[in-house]
């Protein structure tokens, strides 16, 4: 194959006008769009950064909100620790107060029912030796006991009648009641209004009553007088010693 210079440079032209051409059609055109998207890349990258230090600066912004809001958050946690803690002293300090006072009033109420369960035992015991006492009198008494009570009683009637005040109107007769658990004689009777009269100074309207429950000895009663002579006197006052004593 024979070279042909005419051709090969006329091929090279042809090659030169081309990238001529290409260079004004394409090139330039293409080489726009690439810096195009490379300044559009470029930007994208740059806008990428801020937001990234955008985001940074915000998750700073936040961590650091964060951050108050635990330091706030374990200081209110704190006071309301202190808070629980105090209320929880003060209802302890009440419920302390209260308790002691319901156990004084418990122990108050423990005593008042201790001394009433006291006193009605004490009250039935001696209401049981008065039962037994009378029962026990009431076998062995008679009137023989009775005439002894009596005459112990007129022997000391001067005695008993001093404690009789002294009544101005001395012109009035006394009332003098006499009661007595067997009856008296008329000698008897006598012998007692005369007594009273010669003791008194007073003329005496004497009323005598006949009750057996006295079981032995009599009772007398005049003006603010009374003075009981009788077994179930005695042990009417024996009770009464007991309840004061025991």
């Amino acid at each position: 194959m024979k070279f042909d210079i005419w051709t090969f440079l006329f091929q090279i032209i042809n090659f030169i006008v081309l990238l001529f051409i290409l260079k004004r059609i394409l090139y330039r055109p293409v080489k726009e769009i690439i810096e195009k998207r490379r300044g559009l890349i470029q930007q994208s990258i740059d806008d990428a950064e801020k937001m990234q230090k955008e985001a940074l600066e915000l998750k700073g912004a936040y961590q650091h909100e964060m951050d108050s809001v635990a330091s706030v958050k374990s200081e209110m946690i704190r006071k309301l620790n202190e808070e629980i803690e105090e209320e929880r002293k003060k209802l302890l300090n009440k419920a302390a107060e209260e308790a002691g006072e319901v156990l004084e009033m418990k122990r108050a109420l423990f005593e008042v029912e201790k001394k009433r369960l006291e006193g009605e035992l004490k009250d039935k015991t001696i209401e049981a030796v008065s039962i037994f006492a009378t029962r026990l009198i009431n076998d062995i008494a008679n009137e023989d006991l009775h005439r002894a009570l009596y005459a112990r009683l007129f022997t000391g009637l001067g005695q008993i009648l001093s404690r009789i005040p002294a009544e101005k109107a001395k012109d009035v007769p006394m009332p003098f009641d006499l009661i007595t658990a067997y009856p008296l004689s008329g000698d008897e009777t006598r012998k007692l209004r005369e007594a009273i009269e010669s003791l008194t100074t007073r003329n005496v309207l004497l009323n005598v009553v006949v009750d057996k429950s006295l079981i032995a000895g009599v009772r007398i009663a005049a003006s603010d007088l009374v003075y009981d002579a009788s077994l179930s006197g005695q042990i009417r006052a024996f009770a009464g010693t007991l309840r004061e004593t025991a």
